[in-house]
């Protein structure tokens, strides 16, 4: 079969993109399963789908994406291709001497070794790793030579692609990306990589309940402090990535929250913000003049209705938190004036009070009430990176889910 076994992701009938998203409810007999992706919506009826059923045939080619932290058990004699290759190394690999590489994509199930890409500073070739428990160097095999080859020791990657049966998607938690057409009525997978993702049902404590937070950025810096302060007391979870705007929200929100009628994927309480985006605007230099927000209020209320009407299927405990504060005006390409948290905040409450059943965590009252922050409040940027000032935002979002736990979560 070949290099293109396990590698080949191209232009696809079933839309412009290839597919990426969650794996859900595989059926070994119909040959079937869901993906839960980033909703789309008909732009007649501006109804939304997020959930959406494959096929599979004989002729589907299944591969698995993993990133090992070293060449162990990747196999004796494999096909890698080794890239990122500068100009002082692409002449060594030429004349046969030791090279290092930046990146290393293991090939499996692959026969074939094309060898030396001059043009594209990279070499596909039969692959020995070194004995070892973290082996990142080992010998390629070219015109009957053996080379060594290593990895750098910074900002190196090792990426595995390896043929697996349609059954071990049954088993776990799958992330997906996958290319497919339509076909007498069904959509077939054409080929398939699925990476294995952490399976919270095996890695949740069963007795604890599960709290998910949605957010931007700030909820990665506090992120490590909540979950330590939620030790014990509940299954810690955010979304993946970034939140960005209320817009991006309304359009991941059915991902973010997975299978939840599922049991090990319900949610009991979940904390949601957006506003940093949404709240960014440009700025013209010349005329000192700061032009839209990227989000309208009017759309920013609405978006945030239509978030809570998705979230609130759930029947978790909802939390809104409210934005934190911009410190100084930031003219740059992510422009935001310091006064606009105050006014999104205000908008986002006026939501938030017709729905008196959620909670609020106000991160932005944590941030101006505390000396803590006294040197942030000199920078222009909006995010938190000293400890102290994750350990009190951590703790204050740990204190409103501590709250919501103790109220009967429907």
């Amino acid at each position: 079969m070949g290099l293109i076994f396990c590698v080949s992701i191209s232009a696809r009938l079933w839309g412009s993109d290839p597919v990426s998203g969650k794996i859900f409810k595989v059926d070994l007999q119909k040959r079937s399963f869901e993906i839960l992706k980033e909703t789309e919506y008909d732009p007649k009826t501006a109804i939304g789908q997020s959930r959406f059923t494959f096929h599979w045939t004989d002729k589907t080619v299944f591969c698995k994406d993993d990133e090992p932290t070293s060449f162990a058990g990747i196999g004796k004699r494999t096909v890698v291709k080794f890239r990122g290759i500068d100009a002082a190394n692409v002449k060594n690999l030429s004349s046969g001497q030791a090279f290092i590489s930046r990146t290393a994509t293991v090939l499996g199930g692959a026969t074939e070794a094309p060898g030396l890409d001059l043009t594209n500073n990279q070499v596909t070739a039969w692959f020995t790793p070194d004995a070892g428990e973290v082996p990142r160097a080992g010998q390629i095999e070219i015109d009957g030579k053996r080379i060594t080859v290593s990895l750098r020791e910074k900002n190196w990657q090792i990426s595995r692609h390896q043929p697996i049966q349609p059954g071990e998607l049954s088993n776990g938690f799958w992330q997906t990306t996958l290319v497919a057409h339509d076909e007498h009525g069904q959509t077939i997978v054409d080929n398939i990589h699925a990476t294995p993702l952490p399976d919270p049902r095996l890695t949740d404590n069963p007795k604890l309940p599960r709290v998910l937070v949605i957010g931007d950025s700030i909820s990665m810096n506090y992120h490590e402090s909540a979950k330590t302060a939620l030790a014990g007391i509940a299954n810690y979870h955010r979304n993946e990535g970034n939140c960005f705007s209320t817009e991006h929200g309304v359009r991941n929100a059915e991902l973010w929250l997975g299978d939840y009628h599922e049991k090990g994927f319900h949610w009991d309480v979940i904390q949601f913000n957006h506003g940093l985006h949404d709240l960014k605007q440009t700025y013209d230099a010349e005329t000192d003049k700061w032009g839209d927000y990227a989000v309208p209020l009017a759309n920013y209320k609405a978006n945030l209705e239509k978030e809570i009407a998705i979230l609130g299927k759930t029947g978790a405990k909802l939390i809104w938190c409210t934005t934190t504060p911009v410190p100084n005006d930031n003219k740059s390409t992510y422009a935001r004036h310091k006064g606009a948290t105050k006014i999104f905040n205000d908008a986002a409450l006026e939501v938030m009070h017709r729905h008196p059943e959620i909670l609020i965590t106000d991160l932005h009252a944590v941030v101006e009430g505390s000396p803590v922050f006294d040197n942030w409040r000199k920078t222009i940027d909006v995010h938190f990176y000293q400890k102290e000032e994750q350990r009190i935002l951590g703790e204050a979002v740990a204190t409103t889910v501590r709250k919501a736990l103790e109220k009967p979560v429907k």
